[in-house]
């Protein structure tokens, strides 16, 4: 509904999979749940084919190892803060 285009990853392995085949992705999102995989590894691996992804992390607490660049929002968020997250991480991006 905010002009963006969202993939969904069952799991981490997908998520990695899903960001190789689809190099137009902008911004990795992602929880610390459910991925099946350390995060911080998941964050890296995905790197590997798109160095300087921007990534947001949802969670309740910062995940220890995450790299530094990597973008935390706490779970108890409204709408407005996650669109204005995902708007400093993807710039140029108009919001309708």
């Amino acid at each position: 509904m905010s002009g963006y285009c969202v993939f969904q990853a069952y799991n981490g392995q997908a998520a990695v999979e899903l960001c190789a085949e689809l190099h137009a992705i902008e911004l990795l999102v992602l929880n610390t749940e459910g991925t099946g995989m350390d995060t911080p590894a998941l964050v890296r691996s995905v790197r590997k084919t798109n160095p300087g992804l921007s990534v947001l992390h949802i969670g309740t607490a910062p995940v220890p190892g995450m790299p530094s660049d990597v973008v935390h929002l706490g779970e108890s968020f409204t709408a407005e803060q996650l669109l204005e997250t995902v708007g400093a991480l993807v710039p140029g991006h108009s919001v309708l």
